[in-house]
């Protein structure tokens, strides 16, 4: 279901770690707009892009792993709301050890605030991301995902549909 989630964004795309010849992870930041209103919400994505087989964690796992971490590095003045999870896959581990996660490739979406009396020609958006990736052994993994757009007087959505919104996605 989480997958039915996922628009195509403008991205910019973070290093991860290296196992065994290949990138585990792959993150990026997305954002539902064309450019930045000053004073006006606006939504962005941290996507996670995982080799088959391996997972990354909800913000309950279960009984064993850890939640990814999103800290954005915002201007002065601009805020950012909470994570907004879709809904994950109940995984089940060898010793009946119950997680919660996600398979392939998650979205986990944020609403960020920029001040009222915001000026000049663009923003550049910076998240510092650490996730724990898991198949048979786990390696926690993380990367710095950038995300630049232009300031305007008004906006037009950007790659993003109204049946993405993160309520249709079940977020909590």
């Amino acid at each position: 279901l989480f997958l039915l989630c996922l628009p195509t964004w403008l991205a910019m795309t973070a290093h991860a770690q290296i196992y065994q010849g290949r990138q585990l992870v792959h993150a990026d930041a997305l954002a539902n707009v064309s450019a930045i209103v000053p004073g006006e919400p606006f939504l962005v994505g941290v996507r996670l892009k995982m080799e088959p087989r391996w997972h990354t964690y909800w913000k309950y796992p279960g009984d064993a792993g850890i939640p990814t971490d999103i800290k954005w590095q915002l201007p002065e003045g601009w805020r950012t709301g909470d994570i907004q999870w879709p809904i994950p896959l109940k995984l089940e581990e060898p010793g009946d050890i119950l997680i919660y996660g996600y398979h392939g490739e998650v979205l986990l979406i944020q609403q960020i605030t920029p001040p009222k009396d915001l000026s000049g020609a663009s923003a550049n958006l910076s998240a510092k991301v650490s996730w724990l990736v898991c198949e048979k052994i786990c390696i926690p993994g993380d990367g710095t995902v950038n995300l630049s757009l232009p300031i305007a007087s008004a906006n037009s959505p950007a790659n993003f549909d109204t049946a993405y919104a993160p309520s249709g996605c079940g977020a909590s």
